[in-house]
Formats: C-alpha cells, sequence, structure tokens
C-alpha cells in the first residue's frame, strides 16, 4: 500500500510516498481502506518535532522516523480480527483520534481520553495518511450512508473534541457564551454551544475567512479582534506598532479591548468563556469577560505557562474546566447530530488533495491558507471528488 512517510522535522520535503504491506488485525482490530484522512493541528507539532520526544528527550514514536502520522480518517472494512462481532467487511467507517489500554482506573471509570496509558494515532502507533490503516475496535465508529467520507473523519477528533467540551462546561439553556478562535474545533464548539441551548454566542477571531464561516454556520456575534484592538489603540493615540515595540500601556488596552466590547453588549460579562486558541492572553481575557458566578472552559492546547487569577476563582467564584478529546459513549449522539442536520462540518473543509500532494497539503496548512484538508488516498475517489 501507499503511505505518506513523515522523514523527519528538518527534511526537504518532509514527506515521501513510500509502500508498506497492507497491515492484518489482531483479534481485536480492524483494518480499512482509508477514503479521507485529515490534517490537524495536532499534526503540526508533531512535524516540528515537538511531539516526538518528551521535554526529558524520551522518544515517543511507535518506531524510528520515518513514520505515518495522521489521527482523523474514514474509510470501509478491508478486515476484522476475531474478537470483533460489531463490525463486518465492507461497513463504512471513522476514527477516534485516540486509543486507550482499556485496564487502567480511568478506563474502568469509562474515561479512556484520560487513559494512563493513552496513545495517538499517527504519534504511539501508524497513523491515517496511507491507503489502509488499522484501529482497536474500540476507537472505531459506523459511519451512515447520508454521512460522506470526508465530513466522516471529522468526527472522531474535530466534532469529538466540540461535543464533550459543551458536556464538560454543563452548559444552561439561555447561557451567552463567548468563544475565542473559530478554527476547526472552535467553530464545531461554537455551533455545539447553540444546539445545547446557549442564547447567543459571541465568536472572535482574526482571520476573516473564519470569521465569515461561523457567520455562514450561524453563530450569533462575530467579531475580528484585531479590528478591535486596533480601534482601541486609535482611541487612546496609540499604534500598532506601539503594542508591537512592546509599549505597556499599549499592552494593557490590547489586552482591555476584548473583554470591553463584550461587556459593551452583555454588561455583567458572560456566563461561559470558551477559550480555544492556545494562547495564554487570550486566556487572561476570558478571565475579564466572564461574569461572577461564570465557568471558563479550556479548549485549546496550551504550551506555556499561565500565572492564573487565584482572587477571581475565589471572590467572583468563576470555574476553570478542562476539557480533552471525547469518549466512546458520546459516538452515537455526535453522529445523530451529523445524521439529522443539525451541525454543520462540511463548511470547515477547504482543501482537498490527493495523498502524493501531502507535501503541498501540509505546506498550505502550516501557512494557514486553509481550513481543514483533507487527503484523500484512494486515487479512484481523489479522482471523482477532485475533477
Amino acid at each position: 500500500m501507499k503511505v505518506a512517510l513523515f522523514r523527519g522535522p528538518n527534511e526537504v520535503p518532509q514527506f515521501e510516498i513510500g509502500e508498506e504491506s497492507i497491515p492484518k488485525p489482531k483479534n481485536n482490530e480492524i483494518v480499512f481502506k482509508v477514503m479521507s484522512s485529515a490534517l490537524c493541528g495536532t499534526d503540526l507539532h508533531i512535524i516540528d518535532g515537538s511531539l516526538l520526544r518528551s521535554a526529558k528527550g524520551k522518544w515517543l514514536a511507535y518506531r524510528d522516523l520515518p513514520i505515518v502520522i495522521g489521527h482523523e480518517a474514514a474509510g470501509i472494512v478491508e478486515s476484522v480480527g476475531k474478537m470483533i462481532k460489531s463490525f463486518k467487511v465492507g461497513d463504512r467507517i471513522c476514527t477516534a483520534p485516540n486509543f486507550s489500554c482499556g485496564n487502567c482506573i480511568y478506563c474502568k471509570k469509562n474515561l479512556p481520553n484520560l487513559c494512563n496509558n493513552r496513545g495517538i494515532f499517527g504519534l504511539h502507533a501508524p497513523g491515517f495518511h496511507a491507503e489502509y490503516g488499522i484501529a482497536n475496535g474500540k476507537s472505531v465508529y459506523k459511519l451512515p450512508n447520508n454521512i460522506d467520507f470526508d465530513v466522516g473523519c471529522l468526527i472522531g477528533d474535530t466534532l469529538g473534541t466540540a461535543y464533550h467540551a459543551i458536556n464538560r462546561v454543563a452548559l444552561e439553556s439561555n447561557d451567552i457564551v463567548a468563544i475565542w478562535g473559530l478554527g476547526p474545533i472552535g467553530i464545531a464548539t461554537a455551533q455545539m454551544a447553540k444546539i445545547a441551548g446557549a442564547s447567543k454566542v459571541i465568536a472572535f477571531d482574526v482571520i476573516s475567512d473564519r470569521i465569515e464561516m461561523a457567520k455562514r454556520v450561524g453563530i450569533d456575534l462575530c467579531f475580528n479582534s484585531n479590528e478591535i484592538v486596533k480601534n482601541a489603540l486609535g482611541k487612546n493615540n496609540y499604534t500598532l506598532e506601539a503594542l508591537k515595540s512592546g509599549d505597556k500601556k499599549a499592552k494593557k488596552i490590547a489586552n482591555e479591548a476584548v473583554p470591553k466590547k463584550i461587556k459593551e453588549i452583555i454588561p455583567e460579562g458572560v456566563d461561559v468563556s470558551i477559550e480555544a486558541t492556545g494562547l495564554e492572553y487570550i486566556l487572561a481575557q476570558a478571565f475579564d469577560a466572564t461574569r461572577k458566578g461564570g465557568k471558563i472552559l479550556v479548549v485549546g492546547i496550551h504550551s506555556k505557562p499561565f500565572v492564573l487569577p487565584t482572587l477571581a476563582l475565589s471572590y467572583r467564584e468563576i470555574s476553570l474546566i478542562g476539557t480533552f478529546s471525547h469518549v466512546g459513549t458520546e459516538s452515537d449522539a455526535m453522529i445523530n447530530l451529523l445524521e439529522t442536520g443539525k451541525i454543520q462540518l462540511a463548511p470547515l473543509i477547504s482543501h482537498y488533495f490527493p495523498l502524493k500532494e501531502v507535501n503541498t497539503a501540509y505546506d498550505l496548512f502550516m501557512a494557514r491558507k486553509t481550513n481543514k484538508v483533507i487527503l484523500l488516498p484512494d486515487e479512484d475517489f481523489a479522482k471523482e471528488k477532485l475533477r
């Protein structure tokens, strides 16, 4: 089978198309023909090297380079292990991004996303940028016939993260929500907030295309935070250049601009703030924008430390809530939202590429010139999709 082999962070090109044997399933595994495989921000952390080794230098990948990455996929079952009873050859499926051990305390509590031995496809096991993939049966979900493969491959990670996040924050009917970050997971989370009963969702990003997309899928109020900051600086006789130069007053004005915009709309602050950027200064804005007794949900992955405003947690009784991935028992409800048209994932897809153009796909993705990018490993399906 053809596979996209990641050669290393400093290699040019970073990927090459290679040949490997089609995997054979063990007792509890499923081998499937990959029809669609999505690119994700986590993949970027693999190819820049930051996820290949731990802070102590321990090698994390399932084998020495080159490796096959990719953890979002959908396809058709090719073969199954002897213990697999819920799937058969020919079934349409989609994958979870992670796999768990099934034996640790968290797996036994039905929290496989917190498994002590959790792994990511494409890092701790072979990924799905290939003509065929292999996964544990617990990491695979049936894909209904009325959901396309390209949308299906977004279920496990993009929709799963959003669905679980809103479950974690326990949104109440008529809550007003603010969200920072309108990447695919951010837009999916904003839609989930509406589905869960939010009366208004106020969204912020710095990329115009993402803001327009959020409007198209029904998000109530969408703003370009760069424009808000620029206007706030101008009113105080400061420029963007002053901010870039590190001027402390300009920085203070910039950090207060978006929370002030929110309080122009909701004077007391929002009920729930959702941070979906992974930027620590945005988390600080979320604290300023949240009402007393409100909640802050951290969806973005933060690599830098953040000084926690503990007085706000105590005196304002703000709840800070983390979330990661999803659990398998949520999959039926997630898929039902797509089947019934309550959530839209297709608009999140901006580009398709055949597997052989994997380098072009990642170059565009890294340059932030795309939204969700889909690789099409099956040549016939790719020709049909791209014509």
